[in-house]
């Protein structure tokens, strides 16, 4: 069941109608808890004994280090989620990799049998429930004592599958309050929808035709090609993964649940660091305040803290050797930075060119290192490099008119529609206003409703 798709659209008007018409909040998550299941079970229904036994476990284990406050027992509960996820995710990429090895050096083994499916989301809530059992821990919160709000916050239809990762602190006691209707989070939940599903369904499954043809096809592309297939890539992983979180705050919000915003102009950025600031905020914050501060963060090795957090971030993302070459390099992009901004001489003043240049070095900084997350293997993505950055310097095949046309109009619209979604400033218009811009969102979105591509970070 895809946010853009009808099954979805019918699922989420059904709670909505449940939700605001029960007269009890445990009735209200019962619901919301209720589409919860049917939502994941969807796709796979096997996959609802993965999560229902996270729930369980993760439950008692909460209330059991509240009570004991051992250490022991956060390390053996933290460990098992991360085996659980290791086997589901890691464990064919691992054997893998250590076969290879032993091939290497002329020894053969036959590779063992491997799970051959990954439970949607898995990464998602795994990084949630331990930053839940941590926070327990460090007594920033105690745990959760009612099974339902601890079962909603750990399966929460409108994040469940891609984020955002809440915090337990921000989250639960949402869940607590029976709220009022509000028609102003309503309007501005739906505005909030509808624009999540214009930016995955018009703007990421275009660019993702241009794509999949690149990067199937790398050997054939010209350097100015190459170069728009990639600008596509970049445009297609932010609107899809943009718009699957625009859609969980707005479907949250028409709920009265506010979810932190993930997003905010990331190709705006003026350096890496605020690119990470901007970009994937929540996985951020997480890495930030669950690896690299617990490794030392500022106080001591920086440089290392920063390659070892980003390296672990890239392996997070995918199992392969593409991501983790991706990790690592934007952490030694980020340590170096880190220790060049220490240096006034290589401080710049602000001012308009420079921090065009900036963002120019930023943007195609960033751009490079998504071939690595792109590219199916290392050897492609060092063809693709090849066909960007050596002669010969080809220019003779045209590139596609919708594709230059989508790039265009992204560069000039993408940073007004940003604004609009890190607040309420849509609710600022004018009821004219606010009427154009949804009825115009909505038709871009009937014009591109055959659409139907999974979103990106499903596989995550």
């Amino acid at each position: 069941m895809l946010f853009n798709s009808v099954t979805f659209v019918l699922l989420h008007l059904l709670v909505l109608a449940a939700y605001w018409a029960s007269s009890s909040q445990s009735l209200r998550l019962f619901f919301v808890g209720l589409a919860s299941v049917i939502f994941y079970g969807w796709f796979y229904w096997p996959g609802l004994l993965i999560i229902a036994a996270s729930i369980i476990f993760n439950y008692f284990m909460a209330l059991k280090i509240d009570h004991q406050r051992c250490k022991k027992w956060l390390s053996f509960a933290v460990i098992t989620n991360f085996l659980v996820l290791a086997y589901y995710k890691y464990i064919s990429f691992l054997a893998q990799s250590f076969v290879d090895l032993l091939a290497f050096i002329n020894i053969n083994l036959e590779l063992p049998d491997t799970p051959q499916w990954l439970p949607l989301g898995i990464s998602f809530f795994t990084f949630q429930i331990v930053a839940y059992l941590v926070d327990v821990y460090q007594k920033k919160i105690h745990a959760e004592k009612n099974f339902l709000i601890f079962t909603v916050f750990v399966s929460f239809y409108g994040q469940l599958i891609a984020g955002p990762i809440v915090r337990s602190h921000e989250f639960m006691p949402q869940l607590k309050k029976k709220l009022s209707f509000s028609a102003r989070n309503m309007q501005l939940g739906f505005f909030f929808f509808i624009t999540g599903l214009m930016l995955k369904v018009t703007v990421a499954d275009t660019s993702a035709q241009f794509v999949d043809y690149g990067f199937s096809n790398i050997a054939s592309l010209q350097t100015h090609t190459a170069w728009a297939t990639i600008y596509a890539f970049a445009i297609q992983i932010l609107c899809d993964f943009w718009g699957y979180s625009t859609i969980a705050l707005g479907s949250a919000l028409m709920l009265g649940i506010k979810l932190p915003i993930n997003f905010d102009s990331p190709y705006s950025s003026l350096s890496l660091r605020e690119f990470w600031r901007r970009w994937h905020i929540t996985l951020s914050t997480w890495l930030r305040d669950y690896l690299y501060i617990p490794l030392g963060g500022n106080r001591k090795n920086t440089q290392r803290n920063l390659i070892i957090t980003m390296t672990l971030g890239g392996f997070w993302h995918g199992a392969s050797w593409n991501f983790i070459i991706w990790g690592f390099l934007h952490g030694i992009w980020l340590a170096t930075e880190r220790i060049f901004a220490r240096r006034e001489n290589f401080m710049l003043r602000r001012s308009f060119f420079i921090d065009l240049i900036k963002k120019l070095l930023v943007f195609h900084g960033v751009c490079l290192l998504w071939v690595f997350f792109r590219a199916q293997s290392f050897p492609d993505a060092m063809l693709y490099f090849k066909q960007l950055l050596l002669p010969p310097y080809t220019f003779t095949d045209p590139i596609p008119s919708a594709l230059s046309s989508l790039i265009i109009l992204f560069v000039l619209f993408n940073k007004k529609v940003g604004n609009l979604l890190v607040d309420d400033k849509f609710l600022s218009f004018s009821t004219t206003r606010q009427v154009s811009y949804t009825t115009a969102t909505i038709l871009i979105i009937l014009a591109y409703s055959q659409a139907r591509l999974d979103f990106i970070y499903f596989v995550f």
